[in-house]
């Protein structure tokens, strides 16, 4: 016996609720701080904030698996499928397929987990290709082991080991049995959103029923399992605390796979990440103001070339560009002179538009100002 799996009382996985409840009591009082954040902004900015965090979760969801997206193909897919502009239709497969499942889980939130359902997930999360033979929207059937390894050929690790293609169908009819009897939509009951999203993704993963796209789903299950327990569709940002440090997510879903069924050790790093989603969510509807004050106070006092450094700007999201505003990258990006360069930025930073950054010198750098530190009261229009 090596593998959770193989325990004789699996699935009764061991852990003390106790211990998360006030993880999840932070959990839930920073939703609620977060949907009345969006809440308060006026309607023709809530949609710039919901597609700003789906944006990011898509993007990072596939960044967790290696998968690299274009931004701007992805915002086109979710602005045309959240009906905001339907012209905004994306070519790019991946995109489009990244963007339809996080708007189709946000919109199932209080849908029934099915093999249906899942298998449409798993359809989005690996669009079809030439020359892929990954089976879509139905279980891996291929008698040899599914195993994740790394390293090279000859020499590999096997970090895990999942159940026979044979016992998928029956492993799946089980935990989709627990899942939706313990719903927070079954009025009795009482297991924490924290916890039961944080079993059902181990729970998923570890049957990694699919030849590809398990990660992908199973966080798309946790966002539904959230969502449930909240009563409205979550706006956290699970990928993106994932993402910051991907090799620990990985090493805490190994160390949980094997034999032991007591997981209070996973439940832990998932609740705690969990919560770190709801700050980076909120950092996200504060990029979202931001940029709505931004341009409510400077978009008349900007020439073109200004307004297109400042578009480009709030297009590289809440990071914006690594190490500031160079005159350098302003010339690229504008295609102008270096004097034009410089008269313009000096401009801006005259107006207030931009702060200078440490250094100085012919390395002197800037970065927009952040109109939420910058602004003691907002009255919106």
């Amino acid at each position: 016996m090596k593998w959770i799996w193989e325990h004789p009382s699996w699935p009764n996985f061991e852990y003390d609720e106790k211990l998360f409840l006030e993880r999840n009591n932070e959990f839930r009082i920073k939703s609620e701080r977060l949907m009345g954040k969006c809440e308060a902004l006026p309607e023709r900015y809530q949609k710039d904030a919901v597609i700003d965090l789906m944006l990011s979760e898509a993007i990072n969801t596939n960044e967790i698996e290696g998968e690299i997206l274009d931004r701007e193909s992805v915002r086109s897919s979710l602005l045309s499928l959240m009906s905001f502009d339907s012209r905004s239709v994306s070519s790019d497969q991946k995109a489009t397929g990244a963007a339809s499942l996080l708007v189709d889980v946000r919109k199932s939130w209080l849908s029934p987990l099915t093999h249906k359902l899942l298998g449409k997930w798993q359809t989005m999360a690996v669009p079809e290709q030439r020359l892929n033979l990954i089976t879509r929207g139905a279980y891996r059937s291929d008698p040899s082991p599914m195993q994740i390894v790394s390293g090279p050929y000859g020499h590999t690790k096997v970090h895990y080991e999942a159940p026979a293609s044979s016992q998928v169908m029956d492993e799946m009819n089980k935990f989709m049995g627990w899942y939706n009897k313990t719903s927070p939509l079954n009025k009795d009951c009482s297991l924490s959103g924290v916890v039961r999203a944080g079993i059902a993704h181990l729970w998923f993963e570890s049957i990694h029923p699919y030849d590809d796209g398990n990660g992908r789903v199973g966080r798309a299950i946790s966002d539904q399992a959230l969502s449930q327990y909240l009563g409205y569709a979550t706006t956290a940002c699970l990928s993106g605390a994932i993402e910051i440090d991907k090799k620990n997510y990985y090493f805490e879903l190994e160390k949980a796979s094997f034999a032991e069924l007591n997981i209070n050790n996973w439940l832990a790093y998932f609740s705690d990440t969990v919560n770190l989603a709801q700050d980076l969510a909120k950092e996200e509807v504060d990029f979202v103001l931001n940029k709505t004050r931004f341009y409510d106070a400077f978009f008349d006092q900007l020439n073109e070339r200004q307004a297109k450094m400042v578009a480009r700007i709030f297009h590289e999201g809440r990071k914006g560009f690594d190490g500031g505003i160079s005159t350098k990258k302003y010339e690229s990006i504008t295609k102008c002179s270096n004097r034009t360069a410089s008269r313009d930025l000096s401009n801006m930073l005259d107006k207030g538009i931009l702060i200078e950054l440490p250094g100085g010198g012919r390395s002197t750098r800037y970065e927009l100002i952040n109109m939420n530190t910058n602004m003691r009261e907002t009255h919106f229009p």
